[in-house]
């Protein structure tokens, strides 16, 4: 069996061990067993510690297959990087669940089906995926239109297989009558419609119309679907668009455009794809048809200049990708590896016609490769939920029986999608969200933020109300609070005890419920003895007009002890996330914040030891798990909540200064030694000795860092005790009697202590040099 372990395997034989070696090996075992344990030491403060081996009985039973159903394509000039980045974490994700023994005692294996876009073959890998007795889950399938034609074409086989399909559909329609078949998509007729709805009446639109895709299934149900909700005679004007390619009849848009201005149309809800609307748009305004827009696409998709032209707002829908702010579980799992692990789009498609008629053009040599731009972390969103769902299954499989046939498994896994991660029941936690399910629609809870493209600011952010799902599975509004944090000086951070100061100023634009009172510092210390929170406010502006302060704006000044999670695995050349974390501070006053761009933020701060390298803001929804006693009834209270983040790379001048240089002059005179004539041997030892204990003194003389990760200050540290030992290792066999009589031998050793101790100096010192450059 091949491992899923990371990690090369060893393999001992029998014959290697327990009996004595003869002649010229005996002496490179006698080496060996004297220098591997100190490589050995070396390399366990290196690697992590790996997860315990899989039971041997994950190794005897066919491996539970989980197929990916994704979709390439070759029509555009470089690769959006969802599929690439849905490829790589499910994979990840597989390799995680496998070193931890698997589900059922048994392995899972991720199977990546691809459509290319094409609805026969989309039919084609559906009937392969149920056909294998071995699916235990299937996920994926987004495309309304070939999701359709695929249930239509297999629908009493997608019933009768009772596989859990965690599918990406909007369109309830479509699957509803399936009862093992699920959505981690917010559901048009659940989420979508009725956030829509309710916006719309909030904003006291009169005169709203709906223009859509007459082929397109998601856009027919849309329609319908607003028609029903706002009532009979609500739209005041309807159009149904046929669509050629990315091209529609223009004598119909011609005619809906003189629809729209004879019924004095205030709304437009616009579903016909970004690419299409902005034809539309441009006709619009050039025939003085403006209303405002409400697309079904993004607006950062549609064309710069038509979108900041457009003399009206636009609005949209949004799950993630929040404006001016990060989905704050995508931005920690990046920091903690390479970013260019992180890169999936990007990538040149050859295929693409584009390339020969000169349409698509080569992105310039040596661009720095940034992870957070916006198509990149889509693609790393998409991946990430396409991975949680494989947790997800293998999560609601651990709970059965390591003995269950497949079909009781199958039954299972749907039935803890059901009650376990019901909506309001229970939660899964994943890299990218929480993850629940409406167990009558079966459709994820994602309840939808309405983003807004205000006329002339050229920069999307959040609408001023927002909707949120309440106990009783209503739309409840909230506010959005428009909240800045300037950070002026952080300072006295105490590694030990992952507390830091700060000083800031808080400011917020002036609304209906905007108050810092409303607002809980999350991550404030909280003071054992006194059991308050660290922290102090002082008012500077509390609203209202003033000579000094902007009417609309209420300013505070906040100080006081913040937590941090640091992480140690590259001190003292590591870099630290700081944040001011915002939560609502009562759950029935709940809000959303929008910061403002970064670009208009002020990135000086004042701190002592440590120099920031970047900011931004973070949002995550969590959530308060809650168990009544007496009827042992499970439910959650969910929350959102958003962080400040600066992150900072510690100063290593006085680490330099009172570490490195004394360990490189304690190597220098250990190593010189070696060139004292081997007569003198006593003093070879003595020295050598002597720079091994300084070694050590040094070490227990450093303040002590509370931390369960081998650090890199303690890895250095373990290679010079491992360089030193070597060399008083090799001094003591050239002196060695029988080692002298065999000069190739003796050779040997001296080249080993003249050249390449060197060699592996110099390799640690560029490692550590490049550890401390700036721009790492």
């Amino acid at each position: 069996m091949q491992s899923d372990s990371p990690f090369p395997s060893t393999i001992v034989t029998g014959s290697g061990l327990g009996r004595p070696v003869r002649g010229r090996s005996h002496w490179f075992a006698g080496f060996a067993l004297a220098v591997v344990p100190s490589l050995a030491v070396f390399a366990a403060a290196e690697v992590p510690p790996a997860h315990a081996q899989e039971p041997a009985q994950a190794a005897q039973r066919p491996p539970l297959n989980i197929p990916i159903f994704i979709s390439s394509r070759t029509d555009v000039c470089h690769d959006p990087g969802d599929v690439a980045a849905i490829r790589s974490l499910a994979l990840l994700e597989q390799h995680r669940i496998n070193r931890q023994g698997g589900v059922a005692g048994r392995h899972v294996r991720v199977r990546f089906l691809d459509d290319e876009r094409d609805p026969q073959k989309t039919i084609a890998t559906m009937r392969s995926a149920l056909a294998d007795p071995h699916t235990v889950a299937m996920i994926g399938l987004s495309n309304s239109n070939r999701a359709k034609a695929t249930f239509d074409a297999l629908a009493e086989d997608i019933r009768a297989s009772a596989i859990p399909f965690l599918s990406n559909i909007s369109v309830n329609s479509i699957f509803e009558s399936f009862p093992n078949v699920f959505t981690t998509q917010a559901s048009q007729d659940f989420e979508r419609l009725p956030v829509m709805t309710n916006f719309i009446r909030h904003m006291k639109f009169a005169r709203p119309s709906f223009a859509g895709l007459s082929d397109a299934v998601s856009s027919t149900t849309l329609g319908d679907g607003l028609k029903k909700m706002l009532g009979a005679g609500t739209l005041v004007s309807e159009h149904r668009l046929r669509s050629n390619g990315d091209a529609l009849d223009r004598d119909e848009v011609a005619a809906m455009i003189a629809g729209l201005k004879e019924k004095q149309t205030d709304l437009l809800v616009l579903s016909i794809g970004t690419s299409r609307a902005a034809a539309v748009m441009k006709e619009m305004v050039a025939a003085g048809v403006a209303p405002a827009l409400f697309v079904t696409g993004r607006i950062e998709s549609l064309p710069r200049d038509v979108a900041n032209a457009y003399p009206n707002a636009i609005y949209q829908l949004a799950w993630d990708r929040l404006p001016e702010a990060y989905n704050d579980r995508l931005r920690k799992l990046i920091a903690r590896e390479k970013r260019e692990n992180w890169i999936f789009e990007g990538r040149k498609i050859p295929e693409a016609p584009g390339w020969k008629s000169g349409q698509c053009k080569a992105r310039p040599e040596g661009a720095v490769l940034d992870p957070f731009t916006s198509d990149n972390m889509r693609a790393v969103g998409i991946g990430t939920q396409f991975a949680d769902m494989v947790a997800l299954v293998a999560a609601a499989a651990r709970t059965a029986g390591s003995t269950t046939d497949m079909p009781s498994l199958r039954g299972h896994i749907a039935k803890q999608l059901t009650s376990t991660y019901a909506t309001g029941k229970g939660a899964f936690k994943g890299s990218f969200e929480n993850w629940s399910f409406e167990p009558a629609a079966r459709t994820a809870v994602r309840t939808p933020f309405v983003v807004i493209l205000p006329r002339g600011l050229g920069r999307t952010q959040l609408a001023p109300a927002q909707f949120v799902r309440v106990k009783d599975g209503s739309l409840r509004q909230i506010d959005t609070l428009y909240v800045d944090i300037d950070l002026i000086r952080a300072h006295r951070v105490d590694d030990n005890e992952k507390t830091f100061f700060a000083e800031f100023y808080l400011s917020m634009r002036d609304g209906r419920t905007a108050s810092i009172d409303q607002i809980e510092f999350t991550n404030s210390y909280l003071d054992p003895k006194t059991n308050g929170r660290q922290i102090s406010v002082e008012v500077l502006h509390g609203g209202g007009s003033s000579d000094a302060y902007p009417d609309q704006m209420k300013i505070y000044k906040v100080s006081g002890r913040f937590i941090f999670e640091p992480e140690f695995a590259s001190y003292p050349f590591d870099t630290q996330r700081f944040s001011i974390d915002l939560q609502p501070k009562r759950g029935d006053t709940p809000f959303i914040i929008q910061p403002p761009p970064l670009e208009v933020r002020d990135k000086l701060v004042a701190t002592d030891g440590w120099d920031p390298k970047v900011q931004y803001v973070g949002y995550d929804e969590d959530f308060v798990p809650i168990v009544d006693a007496y009827t042992h009834e499970a439910s959650i209270a969910p929350f959102y909540k958003a962080s400040f983040v600066w992150m900072m790379q510690r100063q290593t001048t006085d680490y330099f200064l009172r570490v490195v240089v004394p360990l490189a002059f304690i190597l220098i005179v250990a190593y010189l030694s070696i060139f004292i004539p081997q007569s003198h041997f006593e003093a070879i030892v003595t020295i050598q000795v002597t720079a091994l204990l300084s070694a050590v003194a040094l070490y227990l003389s450093l303040a002590k860092l509370d931390s369960d990760t081998a650090t890199l200050s303690d890895r250095l540290f373990v290679f010079d005790y491992m360089i030193v030992s070597l060399m008083i290792v090799i001094s003591i066999l050239r002196v060695n009697r029988f080692v002298a009589r065999r000069t190739w031998l003796k050779g040997a050793l001296g080249f080993i202590h003249v050249a390449v101790i060197p060699m592996m100096v110099a390799a640690m010192a560029l490692y550590v040099q490049g550890l401390s450059m700036p721009d790492r």
